[in-house]
């Protein structure tokens, strides 16, 4: 087996390169773009420049403003009938994880309608299908600094019914272009700069464990997770204290898409386990429920990991030992003020459930060492209390 790394995505990052969006689109010949966001983006005072600068450019501009968290099914299909009506040429995305992965996901509904699910992770093993129809080009101007989403073949959709969320991977699914504007973050309240960091901080850490990074080594993808991981441990603090700050917010922008390309080998049991808490809770803080038990997963990994175990040791300033190094992240965790489940409002009596709902999905199947469902209820108990 090899290292294969082949990313498309133009990515241009730099406080006000967000101005360039028109002059993109007109140079590739769009004419219409569907525009995804959430409200909150929109009354934030982000979108209306933007949709400004679209139409300055020439190109018409159709809007689709429903995205809710952990984007559920549902939505999705009424994104698709939306960009049925509208016929954009290319989908613009405007926001967090959530409008980014709705857009990848309308994008691929509108253009091959009713496959979706067939390209689910959890629906079929590991493949990573393409689409029998090419999908519009997607422009991602996204106003987080923690899913990665702007370089990730990944869109993540809730499937209520099944209680399940779905990892939908297709490399088809990749932004042509990801203008990345710390600019477009300044606005982020302490909670939610704290949360999209932990989510980028558990992608890094994850990244340096997940099955497949176990199975192929690669000293890029490793310097990828590992820059991350240094980045949010000096940026992060700071973001939350002075949200104007452009150099930590610059810092963390820079982390959230280095952090999914140090994940590109698989990630571990703490998006397992948040991805479950949020399938059989129903909690929609992805940041803080996966990184929950990260701390716990390191120590738990730490004989497949010892050399990445020593570096974090080092970044974190403890010693070179899985326990120090759980200890650690709880501790830079306490610093940003990351919420205990408790403090979340997760139900313990369902933390058998949610137990094996982690056993179910990716993460899980292509560990090195499993946790029993028994073992994931204690990392549950403890994360609890925070």
């Amino acid at each position: 087996m090899f290292y294969d790394f082949d990313i498309p995505v133009r990515i241009v990052v730099g406080e006000g390169c967000s101005a360039q969006l028109g002059e993109y689109l007109s140079i590739a010949g769009v004419k219409k773009v569907l525009c995804v966001h959430d409200k909150g983006v929109a009354e934030a005072g982000i979108v209306d420049p933007l949709i400004e600068n679209m139409e300055k450019a020439g190109i018409e501009v159709g809007r689709f403003d429903e995205v809710l968290p952990d984007p559920p099914m549902e939505i999705v299909e009424v994104g698709t009938d939306v960009a049925e009506k509208e016929k954009p040429d290319a989908i613009v995305a405007i926001g967090g994880g959530s409008s980014i992965d709705t857009a990848k996901a309308v994008n691929a509904n509108y253009t091959n309608r009713g496959t979706l699910k067939d390209h689910a992770l959890n629906l079929n093993g590991l493949q990573i299908l393409p689409y029998d129809n090419p999908l519009k080009p997607l422009y991602v101007l996204p106003t987080t600094a923690g899913t990665g989403s702007e370089v990730s073949p990944t869109a993540v959709v809730t499937d209520k019914e099944l209680k399940l969320k779905l990892s939908i991977a297709s490399r088809d699914h990749l932004p042509k272009v990801a203008l990345i504007d710390p600019a477009l973050m300044v606005g982020m309240p302490p909670p939610i700069t704290a949360s999209t960091g932990l989510d980028a901080l558990s992608h890094a850490v994850e990244g340096l464990m997940g099955g497949l990074a176990l199975l192929i080594p690669s000293p890029m993808r490793l310097s990828f997770a590992l820059t991350a991981i240094e980045l949010i441990l000096e940026s992060l603090p700071v973001a939350l204290k002075d949200g104007k700050n452009m150099k930590a917010r610059t810092g963390m922008a820079y982390s959230a898409f280095m952090s999914i390309l140090g994940a590109y080998g698989g990630l571990s049991f703490g998006h397992a386990v948040g991805h479950a808490i949020g399938e059989v809770c129903e909690i929609h803080n992805h940041g803080f429920l996966c990184s929950s038990v990260v701390p716990q997963t390191v120590e738990y990994l730490e004989e497949f990991i010892p050399e990445q175990i020593t570096k974090l040791a080092s970044l974190l300033k403890v010693d070179p030992d899985g326990k120090s190094v759980k200890q650690g992240l709880q501790s830079f965790y306490r610093e940003c003020g990351v919420l205990s489940l408790k403090e979340m409002g997760m139900d313990m009596s369902m933390a058998k459930e949610v137990a094996h709902h982690a056993t179910l999905g990716q993460y899980y199947l292509i560990a090195p060492k499993k946790p029993s469902e028994e073992e994931f209820v204690q990392w549950l108990e403890e994360a609890y209390e925070g």
